[in-house]
């Protein structure tokens, strides 16, 4: 899987209450600040390329995360794993597995965010030696927050009123499971066999945000999430939201429980069952 090498394992620490509010806070206030002022008004030079003409960063993306950083490890400290800073500093990636880290995705789904499209989002974990402990999911267009907490459950907060997330099985066939999935980091011919068995989920269609998609296979609206590479600020999230509402996650080439560390390809699901049915009917 190319992981990083991982700390001994220490005992996890309790869950902090007290974040849940206060990182929430810090997402809401980032999103007014850098991120909804420049919705569907970027100029093109607050656009620029990372490792190609898909993989884009805004000036929003850099400003929330510089401005998250200093007030999460003010709340927690630790290291931070950020994706803008990552980018430019793939070093940092050294720290993912040790002690205390956040992940932190400022703008998850930033093509859409570029192109005017609603599905973006602030994602932000707090993981323990690559385990995530707690996480957001602040989608700001809507003012929906997402959270979980290790052994708490997931949860939707919509302006004063909040939901305990928890899924509802699913049929399991290839003709009804619906959610997305690329093959990115994936090396030939696993690639082309995954993307043609990929092609035949007639559900399967294009999120753009891996944040947005586990908030709808939490919701019980969506079955599955499957990526050919892991990064900790999308699937730190990602497996927990989607865990703690009741489905599924593991690496796909060994079927072992996310961490930070590992760059392997990923599935999120809806429940155990689909997990291993696309496992089979995709992958294997």
């Amino acid at each position: 899987m190319n992981d990083l090498k991982r700390p001994k394992s220490i005992a996890t620490p309790a869950i902090d209450d007290r974040l849940r509010s206060l990182v929430a806070a810090y997402l809401d206030e980032g999103a007014k600040q850098f991120i909804i002022p420049r919705f569907r008004n970027l100029r093109s030079y607050e656009i620029d390329k990372k490792t190609g003409p898909n993989d884009l960063v805004t000036v929003a993306d850099k400003e929330t995360e510089a401005w998250l950083i200093p007030r999460l490890l003010e709340l927690q400290p630790g290291h931070c794993i950020g994706e803008e800073a990552v980018a430019l500093k793939p070093e940092l990636m050294k720290n993912v597995a040790d002690g205390y880290a956040w992940s932190i995705d400022p703008v998850d789904g930033t093509n859409n965010f570029v192109q005017g499209v609603t599905d973006f989002c602030t994602m932000v974990a707090l993981m323990w030696n690559g385990i995530p402990l707690q996480c957001w999911v602040w989608l700001p267009v809507e003012k929906h927050l997402y959270y979980a907490a290790a052994g708490y459950g997931a949860h939707r907060y919509v302006n004063s009123e909040h939901s305990i997330l928890h899924i509802s099985q699913h049929p399991i066939d290839l003709l009804e499971v619906v959610g997305s999935g690329n093959v990115m980091g994936l090396d030939e011919p696993q690639k082309s066999k995954v993307l043609r068995r990929m092609r035949e989920i007639k559900g399967r269609h294009y999120v753009g945000s891996a944040g947005v998609l586990a908030t709808r296979i939490a919701e019980g609206k969506e079955n599955f999430l499957m990526h050919g590479q892991s990064t900790p600020w999308d699937h730190a999230p990602v497996d927990l939201l989607c865990r703690e509402a009741g489905g599924y996650a593991a690496m796909i080439a060994d079927k072992t429980p996310f961490n930070a560390a590992y760059r392997g390809s990923i599935m999120a699901t809806s429940s155990e069952a689909v997990w291993h049915f696309l496992h089979k009917n995709i992958w294997s």
